[in-house]
């Protein structure tokens, strides 16, 4: 169960040789009513030629850990790598991780608290759309960028924020088309239960019905469902030929399971969505075995700096099982996220923000992935892979630049 209360675990990691890591306790009731739509005031600014420091707002405990741990641990190791390269300006970057336990009124309070309190020159994190959305408000109110590095996007579009993970419109337009082809063109519709999920299914239906196709059944359930039964039911009842999930977190393998034990997910059925992302393979296996599935990053893809990363995450975390997309995510993010900062020559928010939104950079995620100014999206590379029994995403189709340019308001 999700933490109503703001209570959050934090973590200061600076690039000593040795990390530390404090655990504080208490309230984070601030008085911030100064910070409300206007930019960071002098007293509140990153001292001018200090380190740039980022705020990580993560969900570290609660139904969608697992992921946000792994965002983390990506994030870490991007920080390291840029330190050892000599830092941003000369100077070594810092960060600050606390957890939001994906409640968006803790996301909102702590992102006011790295900005007011710890001074930060960016923020980082958050796995809901629903944080995000928070935390997004909150950066335009203070004028600080703010990066995600989570799959999706949101209706509403925030002048401070960039999201380094693929929009819906650019997992599923390169997917839906061959769902309909392969299997058929009845396609159901389920997600847990907040403003994200809603939003997928929008695009979907778009898809499905210019693929020439028919949504025959939608369902949501809210997060932290343990029956899914009744749901899985109803979509067994419309007969799809594809299901298109965003269950999201622990709810997509318990989703998973029950679904194929009720006889809802047969090898002849479609299946995409957020069951078959890396993070939950090692618990789903056969189910999700012999699948496609598109991605943004993939730890089999055949790039130098993408070796690297995974060879390093796997010995930071003795990790063996498929490294969660989101971890590939947040180290190029946060790369490029620190390039731009490198571009501005400083570490004044306001500043860096021009510069995240002109800035082309070269990654494994594509070559010249840059943001569309109409929407904040990273127009970038986009992978279909293949799961093997071994637990391996292997890529077997590559879609350069797969545009999204779909405006939306509010990134002025």
């Amino acid at each position: 169960m999700v933490p109503s209360h703001p209570r959050a675990r934090e973590r200061r990691m600076t690039p000593a040789p040795r990390t530390t890591a404090l655990a504080v306790a208490g309230t984070l009731a601030l008085a911030l009513t100064g910070c409300q739509g206007a930019a960071l005031s002098g007293d509140d600014a990153p001292p001018t030629g200090g380190p740039v420091k980022i705020g990580v707002i993560v969900p570290l405990t609660g139904p969608v850990s697992q992921v946000g741990t792994a965002l983390r641990n990506g994030l870490e190791l991007a920080v390291k790598k840029v330190n050892a390269d000599g830092g941003v300006h000369g100077r070594p970057v810092e960060y600050v991780v606390v957890d939001d336990a994906g409640d968006p009124a803790n996301s909102t309070q702590l992102a006011r608290r790295l900005v007011r309190q710890d001074k930060v020159t960016l923020l980082f994190g958050t796995i809901t759309g629903d944080t995000a959305e928070a935390v997004g408000r909150v950066a335009d109110e203070a004028h600080v960028p703010f990066g995600t590095a989570i799959l999706g996007d949101t209706e509403h579009c925030f002048a401070y924020q960039w999201g380094f993970g693929e929009s819906t419109r650019q997992m599923l337009a390169p997917t839906v088309p061959g769902l309909v082809a392969k299997y058929g063109g009845k396609v159901a519709l389920v997600g847990s239960d907040y403003n994200y999920p809603h939003f997928y299914a929008g695009v979907a239906k778009e898809l499905v019905k210019k693929a020439g196709g028919t949504v025959v059944a939608e369902e949501y359930s809210p997060l932290g469902q343990t029956d899914w039964q009744p749901v899985i039911g109803r979509l067994k009842a419309s007969a799809p030929d594809t299901v298109l999930s965003m269950v999201v977190g622990a709810d997509a393998v318990t989703f998973g399971k029950q679904a194929q034990q009720f006889g809802l997910l047969t090898p002849e059925l479609g299946f995409e969505g957020a069951s078959l992302d890396a993070d939950f393979q090692p618990a789903l296996g056969e189910l999700v075995a012999g699948r496609t599935h598109t991605v943004r990053w993939s730890d089999r893809l055949d790039d130098a700096e993408s070796r690297a990363f995974v060879q390093d995450y796997r010995a930071a975390h003795q990790w063996k099982a498929p490294i969660p997309e989101v971890a590939g995510n947040a180290y190029f993010g946060v790369k490029f996220l620190l390039a731009a900062a490198e571009k501005a020559g400083s570490n004044e928010p306001e500043t860096v923000n021009k510069a995240i939104s002109d800035l082309s950079f070269d990654s494994p995620l594509g070559k010249g992935t840059r943001f569309d100014a109409s929407n904040h999206v990273l127009q970038a590379d986009m992978r279909e892979v293949t799961i093997g029994r071994d637990g391996a995403y292997t890529v077997t189709r590559t879609h350069p630049m797969v545009a999204d340019k779909t405006p939306k308001k509010g990134c002025a």
